[in-house]
């Protein structure tokens, strides 16, 4: 992974007024990003907190009120910014009199493919989302699942360098979700760049190498999954009982958080007296200390965190 931006943003900002006498909403406040070759970036946040409008913006579906955007140094107004992108976006829409070959061939042609070309990457990518032997079939009787994994494909008939996707994995199965994933994961394997909006959390957790959260249309962290999951303040303590000791009835009363795992304990503590009694028990040999260390956060715990750190 270099650490080339391919996406860029300088304060990027956009509000709407939806009437004449409608408050101005901010859909995308002062938002300044990097997104490197190579990478995996998830773009997280509540429904309505800006994703799909900064998708935009980097598209130029729609244009900024402020600041700036750029797609491999290229600013986002620019054409030619997108000759080297993919775009999947939420909910896509096809007519749905055509089929799956007609629709992939469509594409292909928007990108000037010759005739060889577009039947390869069809037969290729098909086969890649899942929908190998469907080419023949009408749309209209395609579920949401099984369109957006035609989505998936028909942005990446042009082999493109980067793949922006609006919550990609909705609509999907369980299994689909995995699948898909795996598909994500093969794109960066493959040196093409990734940038992908989710409120499911744990779909970027397992395939981002960098996460951003919006909130009310501002960016209010962004980081490496290490990053953001290690801003806990409290220890993580692992110990097991001696000599049948009752360790749960010594917690009683207490701060801590206990949880059990396979005959020991995870002990939470979120202050120095705390961990001074348990070293306490162990000086005592009531309790045997086993590890101590910061306790990583879940990426749901993190994402709460930050959205109710902004409503301070």
């Amino acid at each position: 992974m270099s650490n080339n931006p391919v996406i860029h943003t300088e304060s990027l900002t956009k509000h709407y007024k939806p009437g004449l006498t409608s408050k101005t909403i901010e859909a995308v406040v002062d938002l300044t990003l990097d997104v490197n070759e190579g990478e995996v970036f998830a773009f997280i946040g509540l429904n309505g907190a800006g994703k799909t409008t900064t998708i935009k913006l980097l598209l130029d579906h729609a244009r900024p009120t402020a600041g700036k955007a750029f797609l491999f140094g290229v600013n986002a107004m620019n054409p030619k910014s997108r000759t080297r992108v993919g775009y999947l976006p939420d909910l896509p829409h096809f007519y749905n009199f055509l089929t799956t070959l007609e629709l992939m061939d469509y594409a292909g042609r928007l990108f000037g493919l010759s005739s060889v070309e577009r039947r390869e990457r069809t037969e290729r990518l098909l086969k890649l989302v899942g929908l190998e032997g469907r080419s023949s079939e009408r749309l209209k009787g395609f579920s949401r699942g099984m369109l957006q994994r035609l989505g998936l494909a028909q942005a990446l008939i042009n082999k493109p360098d980067l793949v922006i996707l609006d919550e990609p994995l909705g609509g999907l199965d369980p299994i689909g979700r995995i699948e898909l994933r795996d598909v994500i994961s093969g794109l960066k394997n493959e040196g093409c760049t990734v940038f992908f909006s989710s409120h499911i959390l744990d779909d970027a957790q397992r395939i981002a190498d960098r996460i951003g959260i919006i909130h009310h249309g501002r960016m209010v962290a962004c980081g490496s999954l290490d990053e953001l999951l290690s801003g806990s303040p409290d220890l993580e303590v692992e110990i097991s009982a001696l000599d049948d000791f009752d360790l749960a009835k010594v917690c009683e009363g207490k701060t801590w958080r206990t949880e059990r795992h396979d005959g020991h304990f995870k002990v939470i503590v979120s202050n120095e007296e705390s961990m001074r009694e348990l070293c306490s028990l162990a000086s005592e040999g009531r309790i045997k200390l086993l590890s101590v260390g910061r306790r990583r956060l879940s990426l749901e715990e993190a994402f709460l965190e930050e959205l109710n750190r902004w409503k301070e």
